[in-house]
């Protein structure tokens, strides 16, 4: 059997329907518990996986529940049909994972792990295209990402390139935050009023911005005060920096 088809065997399971849904979260926190208690009723221990049979019987506890109009009924059926929706999609064991509109290398998530994205996005949030590919829109469906099917092979090199490009850019941000501390005021997250200079690894950047914590007083520092213009003279002398972009505006970003 190849490993696509595999994997549209195991998308027919009543058992991985059954997994996504409990993954998922409720608006109405008390559905998570409906769904455990079909499962107890069901599976006589609560630490045993329900086997085929079983988890076909919890689901049709489910909807009952459903069709029953309890409470959260409406999202209880709505999140099933997500979850249906979701393994009908996933056809493939691995996808290449590309955000559009955002710098960075592509990275690679399995089959489970999509599967788990767009059942907790819903149907209105995924678009099918051509060649098995799959479009998720975020919440705001101002950005997305594409998933395109990929061989095994292809999502270990995949891996590995990010991995690689992950690591070079915690080496950019070591060596920017040495560039920095002697001269400037540094965050300290774990302080209300640690507000300072905050250097983060944004996918392949660095981003160098302010964080007032809990001291908004002190954004000005960072414009008019002056700091943002002298991390860009100690910075612009041993890195490529620009300017940041309308998500970040005020930050100053290092690029590998």
């Amino acid at each position: 059997m190849s490993e696509d088809s595999a994997i549209v065997r195991a998308s027919s399971s009543k058992q991985l329907a059954l997994r996504l849904l409990r993954r998922r979260s409720f608006r109405a926190g008390y559905l998570a518990q409906v769904v455990d208690l079909a499962v107890r009723d069901v599976v006589r221990s609560q630490f045993d996986e329900p086997e085929e049979r079983e988890a076909a019987q919890v689901q049709q506890r489910l909807i009952r529940y459903a069709a029953n109009g309890q409470p959260g009924a409406t999202e209880l059926a709505r999140a099933m049909l997500d979850v249906k929706h979701a393994i009908d999609l996933v056809r493939h064991g691995h996808y290449r994972a590309t955000a559009v509109s955002e710098s960075g290398p592509d990275t690679t998530v399995s089959a489970e792990q999509l599967l788990a994205l767009i059942t907790e996005a819903g149907r209105d949030r995924v678009l099918a295209t051509q060649g098995g590919a799959l479009v998720l829109l975020t919440e705001d469906e101002k950005t997305s990402t594409v998933y395109r099917p990929v061989s095994a092979a292809e999502a270990n090199a995949l891996r590995q390139a990010a991995r690689s490009v992950k690591e070079e850019a915690i080496r950019l941000h070591e060596r920017a935050v040495e560039a920095l501390r002697p001269h400037v005021r540094m965050a300290d997250w774990s302080k209300d009023d640690g507000y300072g200079v905050a250097v983060d690894v944004v996918r392949d950047e660095v981003s160098v911005q302010w964080w007032p914590a809990a001291v908004p007083e002190s954004l000005p520092l960072w414009e008019q005060g002056g700091i943002r213009q002298l991390c860009m003279a100690l910075l612009s002398d041993r890195f490529i920096v620009s300017e940041g972009d309308e998500r970040r505006p005020h930050a100053v970003m290092l690029r590998i």
